[in-house]
């Protein structure tokens, strides 16, 4: 996907449309070739393209320490010689704020933007995914001490944007 947004931005730029173009990918796919001639692309021609990598522990069922040797997937912004950016992936005010952040910077023409969003994936891969490769107990814990919903709630709750009585009406409908 990464290659055809690269397309679409440079066909967009050379029509004078201002668009920026968002791409999402998982960790796993960020190991592919056509990652890598993707973002190299896009950012040797400063192309408005910001990429979210969902940085969720496996790709597929290898956990991510097996199949990069860099700690955050951020690292790899350095290689095209972009701005990488760390964010909660459970956090959903945290994520918007990064993103508009990495828009308006692309938006200036300053080019490509890689947000690692540091999330979880609850469910297997595919509907054939059993997950019997996580440990017990993981997917769980994730549930309870990490889930954005509740997270995004409970943020609503404290600002007072909105109150439990609201919160029950919505969960009913």
């Amino acid at each position: 996907m990464i290659p055809v947004m690269t397309g679409i931005l440079l066909g967009a730029r050379m029509q004078q449309k201002d668009i920026v173009g968002l791409a999402y990918i998982g960790d796993g796919g960020s190991s592919t070739g056509a990652f890598t001639k993707g973002m190299n692309f896009a950012a040797v021609q400063k192309l408005p393209l910001i990429v979210i990598v969902e940085s969720n522990h496996y790709a597929y069922s290898t956990p991510t320490s097996m199949q990069t040797a860099v700690r955050n997937m951020a690292e790899r912004a350095a290689a095209f010689g972009i701005p990488g950016y760390i964010v909660d992936g459970n956090d959903v005010v945290a994520c918007y704020e990064v993103t508009k952040q990495a828009v308006d910077y692309a938006r200036s023409g300053r080019g490509t933007v890689l947000i690692e969003a540091k999330t979880y994936r609850r469910k297997g891969h595919a509907e054939h995914d059993d997950q019997r490769y996580i440990p017990e107990g993981e997917v769980e814990y994730w549930e309870k001490h990490n889930d954005p919903i509740d997270r995004f709630e409970k943020f609503l709750l404290d600002q007072k944007i909105a109150d439990k009585e609201s919160s029950r009406r919505s969960q009913r409908t």
